[in-house]
């Protein structure tokens, strides 16, 4: 009898110990899958966001170009001269009011009209060069997060590792609940370089849609009352071109948050969690971007 209950053991115990180490195997890979992922989401992002717009879509961005030429550039040389009439009528009404005109006042409003229909032809050229600031504040912070994040986890440190060899249906199904999560973490993060990568290219399509009508609004400087239209729209473009910068800025802090998770045997799950926690709030932040850039530089 012993002989046979000790041979029952030892087949259970194969049994056991042989779906362990299948479970085992399957979780081992996509735990290392899943950081792979997470790097490599933050790496991709990180260039994705420091390309040009041309780069980005040249089928887009030359649409986008031949409207502000096309399209804008001449409703902005009507809106030019229509300020530039109601500048001569406050002249005719000064006048009235025995301010007379002077030729240098004459002068200086053609001049200011001469300027202006320069910048209107110009402004998608002015709105890209703004770009390439922001674009190169943002290569900058990608450089400075280089080198952060989590590498070389191994995951057997982190399980419990049975006691003298002896598996039991208690290990097999601890595996299973580890396996399932880790399944879960790895899902979320797909999901939430999904996200990023939509949102990422959100950001290119507001670029481009605020771009294509950069010769309107920056045709308004020519008056002081419709000037604030021109003041608005260019805290607006360069808070949009800095939304970039952000989004990075938000990428290194997640990724130093995450490298500092120092998983441990007694709180792998909890550390789990707590890194999908951190996913989420990289992606609340991102949708936060916008908004941020938009009150650094008072855009509204």
């Amino acid at each position: 009898m012993n002989a046979i209950s000790e041979f029952f053991e030892n087949l259970m115990n194969n049994f056991c110990k042989s779906m362990y180490d299948g479970m085992f195997d399957v979780a081992d890979k996509q735990f290392k899958g899943m950081f792979e992922s997470l790097n490599g989401m933050i790496a991709d992002s990180a260039t994705y966001i420091t390309q040009s717009p041309q780069g980005w879509n040249p089928t887009a961005f030359n649409f986008i170009r031949g409207i502000a030429e096309n399209v804008c550039i001449p409703l902005a040389g009507c809106l030019i001269t229509f300020v530039f009439c109601l500048e001569l009528v406050h002249m005719i009404q000064e006048n009235n009011q025995m301010h007379p005109i002077t030729p240098e006042r004459i002068l200086f409003v053609l001049m200011k009209l001469g300027i202006f229909l320069f910048i209107a032809s110009k402004s998608f050229d002015i709105v890209m060069g703004i770009y390439d600031i922001g674009s190169w504040a943002a290569i900058k912070v990608s450089t400075q997060a280089e080198g952060i994040g989590i590498l070389d986890i191994d995951l057997s440190k982190l399980l419990p590792v049975p006691e003298g060899d002896q598996y039991n249906f208690a290990l097999v199904f601890n595996m299973l609940i580890n396996l399932i999560l880790i399944f879960i973490a790895r899902i979320v993060v797909f999901v939430l370089a999904a996200a990023i990568f939509v949102k990422v290219n959100l950001w290119y399509l507001e670029l481009l849609m605020y771009t294509s009508v950069a010769p309107i609004p920056m045709s308004t400087f020519l008056n002081q009352e419709w000037g604030q239209i021109g003041n608005n729209y260019i805290r607006k473009i360069i808070a949009v071109c800095f939304e970039g910068f952000f989004m990075l800025v938000a990428f290194g802090l997640y990724s130093a948050l995450v490298a500092n998770l120092q998983f441990s045997s007694g709180e792998f799950t909890l550390k789990l969690f707590m890194t999908i926690g951190c996913g989420f709030a990289l992606f609340f932040t991102l949708c936060k971007a916008g908004n941020i850039s938009a009150s650094v530089f008072n855009a509204h």
